[in-house]
């Protein structure tokens, strides 16, 4: 909850349809569509036969319906799945028909990860059109290969299937997931994934999302990780069945002690729980447990994203269930011009702007709006180019700061901020009755608006734009929140 009650403005980050993160739901990116009463594929009949030499399954699945499954799911406080199918060349697998058999009897509940042979022993090349009628039937997110049982090569260039089928999911935002292939199905070709070779294909396909599912944490994984600093287009999807001798926790725990790990990967990764195999309750559980003794800004980024990253891969599938809420936590809610005053040689003009905050503690990226008003400004007015941008905050909890907008610094200074206001106050005294006949509770909220940053900010501008550094940006700290308030503009400009 604390997450929540101190979250960052996204917008600044991904888009404004991303502001708030808690109007999507949690996802579980890996579920196997193997559930009791739901009819299946014969493919996937074999796969369920399948035995080792011990005579235990392959493929082990607890036995659950429908209705066992929305219970997990309710537990865990998720709210859909991606269903994925295992297209292995063979004679078992899982079917995108399975996907369909299931999807059918709850559609709001799960969206399809397809799956195709497109090793070069198979030849049908129609991999695009079988695509096309699932899309019409179900929402398909993306598409799941697994090289190392298919005998797939990534980098034949004259694999013409691969080649379209990946120009289509690029065009039709879809991403790529490669299964790493640690599991104990028979005739694992060695040869046709690893760092090297995923490098190569990563290099040559910018433009598509490629997720690496199927990682092993005390093997691999460390490997194919360092692969994430140098594509952005490379996600990993956390999930449990290459784990075995440790619980989720453990296995988060590893990973997030790994050097850099959250730093780079907390926007870039899923969470799946391979259910039927394991039960998304316990990865929920492993995520809450060993994020308890990070940082603040690590333990609320990662609670915050680690399940909702997925509505991101392909937004226009996901979207808050009442659209009106987008504009509910806009931070812009108004910009009203004032008033003007023009003399022969000189214009001034005020705008008082609405802003609201979201969360307690929040700061929000005003960059854009500064050069939007003087924008709205210069285009009414072309004959004045140079003056001055001033623009202050009324109120005591606030306060203006410039700084660079880089990701990564946007978040330390938020949650920076954010985790100094939630400090004890109960011995100071700014906690008894204040004069409007309530107790006030927020010494280090202006504490913060008065140490850090400052009251007011006057830009000049030259030639129609504002005279500032390359790397300036501009910021208003909102404590005591969430809140409307209002910042004032004046904007001076002489004719030249």
């Amino acid at each position: 909850m604390t997450e929540r009650l101190y979250q960052p403005d996204f917008s600044c980050i991904f888009s404004k349809q991303f502001s708030n993160a808690f109007l999507y739901d949690r996802i579980d990116s890996l579920v196997w569509p193997v559930f009791e009463g739901v009819p299946k594929s014969e493919k996937l009949e074999n796969l369920l036969s399948l035995k080792d030499h011990h005579g235990h399954q392959i493929f082990y699945r607890r036995k659950i319906n429908l209705n066992d499954y929305k219970v997990e799911l309710n537990c865990s406080n998720l709210g859909l799945a991606f269903l994925q199918a295992m297209d292995l060349g063979r004679e078992y697998g899982i079917s995108n028909q399975d996907l369909i058999n299931l999807i059918e009897k709850a559609p709001k509940l799960f969206k399809a990860i397809v799956s195709f042979d497109l090793s070069s022993k198979n030849e049908n090349d129609k991999s695009i059109d079988t695509l096309k009628n699932l899309q019409e039937q179900i929402d398909v997110v993306g598409v799941a290969l697994y090289p190392s049982y298919t005998g797939l090569d990534l980098n034949k260039s004259d694999n013409k299937e691969l080649a379209n089928l990946l120009n289509y999911m690029s065009e039709n935002n879809l991403f790529l997931k490669l299964d790493i292939g640690n599991s104990n199905f028979p005739e694992y070709h060695h040869n046709s994934i690893s760092k090297e070779i995923l490098h190569s294909f990563l290099s040559n396909h910018p433009e598509n999302i490629v997720i690496l599912s199927g990682l092993d944490v005390s093997g691999d994984f460390k490997f194919y990780y360092q692969l994430l600093k140098y594509f952005n287009n490379l996600w990993l999807e956390l999930e449990p069945r290459a784990i075995g001798g440790m619980p989720p926790t453990a296995y988060f725990q590893e990973l997030f002690n790994i050097q850099g790990f959250i730093q780079n990967a907390w926007h870039r990764i899923l969470i799946g729980s391979a259910t039927p195999t394991l039960e998304s309750s316990q990865m929920n559980r492993g995520l809450l447990e060993a994020t308890e003794d990070l940082s603040f800004s690590q333990k609320c980024l990662l609670r915050t994203w680690g399940f909702r990253n997925a509505n991101r891969i392909k937004p226009e599938l996901f979207k808050p269930s009442n659209l009106e809420d987008l504009n509910t936590f806009t931070t812009i809610q108004n910009i009203d011009q004032q008033k003007i005053i023009e003399t022969q040689n000189e214009i001034n003009i005020d705008y008082k702007v609405k802003l609201r905050s979201y969360s307690i503690t929040q700061l929000i990226f005003l960059t854009d709006l500064v050069k939007e008003i003087l924008k709205r400004t210069i285009d009414k007015f072309p004959q004045y180019n140079n003056g001055e941008l001033f623009f202050r905050s009324y109120h005591t909890t606030t306060s203006l700061i410039v700084n660079e907008h880089e990701i990564g610094n946007y978040l330390d200074f938020h949650y920076k901020f954010a985790e100094l206001s939630k400090q004890d106050s109960s011995s100071y005294f700014h906690t008894v009755s204040a004069l409007e006949n309530r107790a006030d509770f927020n010494r280090f909220d202006h504490d913060l608006a008065s140490f850090n940053g400052r009251r007011q900010i006057t830009l000049p501008i030259l030639d129609g734009r504002l005279e500032i550094g390359g790397r300036e940006n501009f910021y208003i700290l909102v404590t005591f929140g969430p809140r409307t308030f209002n910042i004032h503009f004046k904007i001076k400009l002489i004719k030249t």
